[in-house]
């Protein structure tokens, strides 16, 4: 089940980053996002969280082979 769909402010807020952070981490490809046509972007906080942390272990893994 997915939870409810927030815009960058909210996501913002519940991450403790800045929407500018969001918008950055959108555009390089490190969290999945909805569109509703080209603007708003939407997102899922479970997913984007869900995203982030498998980053962060693959980044972990990446510096322990080093």
């Amino acid at each position: 089940m997915m939870s409810e769909l927030v815009d960058a402010r909210e996501l913002a807020k519940q991450l403790r980053v800045t929407p500018a952070t969001v918008h950055a981490w959108h555009r390089r490809g490190w969290i999945p996002c909805l569109r509703a046509g080209r603007r708003p972007v939407l997102f899922d906080p479970a997913a984007v969280e869900k995203a982030l942390r498998e980053r962060a272990e693959n980044r972990q893994g990446v510096a322990r082979d080093a």
